[in-house]
């Protein structure tokens, strides 16, 4: 018997992407240099919510597509979607739109640093973090995650205070891709504290927040001092229409990257992307519950598949979201690994983009229909023991 989410939503049911322009699925034959099940870039293989499809239509039934006004809806469907999936409300006047988490990030760094300056960021980390520091000239200044026996993953906390002796920008990953972690309170009170401290702005990336297990906390509960960027993209699978927004609580740090936003022109969200946000965060709650039931079902029956089939990959169910982060490392290097799975015809991320500590892992988008997912395992139980 299908469980409710499944019959309701049709998580279950696949459906071809190729010939729709998708990154993820048109796009792996260039990446990949070859024909492969692409199971690689972050988006989903489900249909999103009916409600977002409906908006979309009723706005698109109107032929005139001018500048759009309507922003203050969709903010304070985010301020009551916050409040409601987080339990914290942004003061008024503390949130924002952008055109998109990735580019704010660079804006970020632009804003809150010189060329030159150093910027931490915590890796193994979602490669952005990194290019975002580099391609504006300053300087990368890593404080990498410890790895724990059971796979998880932990702050290094005397690296962090080495490295705030010398940056007052962090780049905070909340959760954190690739490795699956939600931060705790106490973990994010200590961080807190100690950049406040040494008087470094956290601009914190919170898009995958809306798709935890366990209880996420949005970083400014601890620290005015900070930049939360999200989006809908995420967690209702909109990534391609753009758009998001930035929660600044202090009014001066607010001040400075809104200067920026607007020097680089991303302070707005095209007009789809309003309604389609504002549609999920108002609408799109009942989805997004049985989404997360999905997710962590197919978790869960990846986990049972490696325990019998590939018991020496290292795995640990992620408290968020639909990303693996695998330790394959016993199974060969990571140029060995990447041309096995090219002959079983799997498309994944090495670990190497993730910087350093992702050596020897691959990650894994297990968010598609199950079938899918089975087939992606045969294939790298056919690539690891070839």
């Amino acid at each position: 018997m299908k469980k409710p989410e499944e019959a309701i939503f049709h998580f279950n049911t696949p459906i071809q992407r190729m010939g729709t322009g998708s990154l993820k699925w048109d796009g792996a034959a260039h990446r990949f240099g070859g024909d492969v099940l692409p199971m690689w870039v972050a988006d989903m293989d489900f249909a999103i919510p009916e409600c977002i499809i409906s908006a979309l239509q009723q706005r698109l039934e109107h032929p005139i597509f001018g500048y759009p006004s309507d922003e203050p809806v969709m903010l304070e469907a985010a301020e009551d979607w916050m409040e409601a999936r987080h339990g914290w409300r942004p003061e008024p006047g503390a949130a924002g739109s952008i055109s998109g988490v990735v580019p704010a990030l660079f804006a970020a760094v632009r804003a809150f640093t010189r060329p030159g300056d150093s910027v931490i960021v915590m890796p193994p980390i979602y490669p952005p973090f990194m290019t975002a520091v580099q391609k504006n000239d300053r300087e990368l200044l890593l404080a990498p995650l410890q790895r724990g026996a059971d796979h998880d993953y932990s702050i290094d906390w005397p690296a962090l205070e080495k490295a705030l002796s010398r940056s007052r920008l962090l780049l905070l990953c909340s959760p954190h891709n690739p490795v699956g972690r939600v931060w705790s309170a106490a973990e994010l009170q200590r961080l807190a504290d100690l950049c406040s401290a040494a008087h470094c702005v956290v601009v914190s990336d919170e898009i995958h927040a809306d798709l935890s297990y366990t209880q996420h906390i949005p970083f400014p509960v601890f620290s005015s001092h900070s930049v939360l960027l999200s989006s809908a993209g995420k967690s209702f699978n909109i990534a391609g229409i753009g758009g998001g927004i930035a929660i600044i609580p202090d009014p001066e740090l607010r001040q400075v990257f809104r200067d920026e936003l607007y020097r680089s022109q991303i302070h707005q969200t095209n007009a789809c992307a309003l309604k389609a946000m504002t549609s999920a965060w108002k609408q799109g709650a009942e989805w997004q519950t049985a989404l997360r039931h999905y997710l962590l079902a197919n978790a869960r029956f990846m986990q049972e598949f490696l325990r019998r089939e590939l018991p020496d990959v290292g795995y640990r169910i992620p408290e968020f979201g639909y990303l693996a982060w695998l330790d394959v490392s016993s199974y060969g290097d990571d140029t060995a690994i990447q041309e096995n799975l090219l002959k079983a015809g799997l498309g994944l991320n090495l670990g190497p983009s993730f910087g350093p500590g992702g050596a020897g892992f691959v990650r894994l988008n297990f968010a598609t229909p199950r079938a899918t997912l089975e087939e992606g395992l045969s294939r790298l139980r056919r690539a690891l023991l070839s």
